[in-house]
């Protein structure tokens, strides 16, 4: 393991998550990935950031999806967080083109030209998760995980429970 690996490692178990180093993001293959582009920022009450993060195997696949769109430079996957479910929250996701820049943020992997669009409240219900891409024997889909909201979950991972 190089020296440079095992110090993000011990940093992220020292604070329990990943450092940023030069303003990119690095995954554990060692491929770097530019910054998200964040249209639209929002903060919590506090003042601080709202951000997720998409990895990359949910930027390649949005990306793939949406260069088959008839305009790829406008369409995102929308993730949006309705009430309903066995646990309070649900995750909806879909393809849209129907983007509010005065509502919406808009998170936009660089190199990759994928897009992500949330509004405020689903937002604030999902900061700091990320937007990752399954591909199983019993079907692929994008999902939300490492929500830190959330307290409990169903079983598929699709509706999730919050402590107020």
């Amino acid at each position: 393991m190089s020296s440079i690996l095992a110090r993000r490692l011990l940093s992220r178990s020292a604070r329990g998550r990943l450092p940023v180093l030069s303003m990119h993001r690095h995954s554990f293959h060692g491929t770097p990935h530019h910054p998200l582009q964040i249209r639209n920022p929002q903060t919590d009450s506090s003042g601080n950031p709202l951000t997720i993060s998409i990895t990359p195997a949910a930027s390649t696949r949005l990306s793939q999806i949406l260069s088959k769109e008839p305009s790829p430079a406008t369409s995102a996957l929308r993730v949006l967080v309705e009430s309903g479910g066995c646990h309070g929250f649900q995750y909806t996701m879909s393809l849209t083109d129907e983007i509010d820049p005065e509502e919406d943020t808009i998170f936009e992997e660089e190199s990759t030209g994928a897009k992500v669009v949330m509004d405020l409240p689903s937002l604030e219900l999902l900061n700091g998760s990320k937007v990752d891409y399954e591909n199983a024997l019993i079907g692929s889909q994008f999902k939300i995980v490492d929500n830190p909201a959330a307290t409990s979950s169903c079983g598929c991972g699709t509706s999730f429970d919050v402590k107020f």
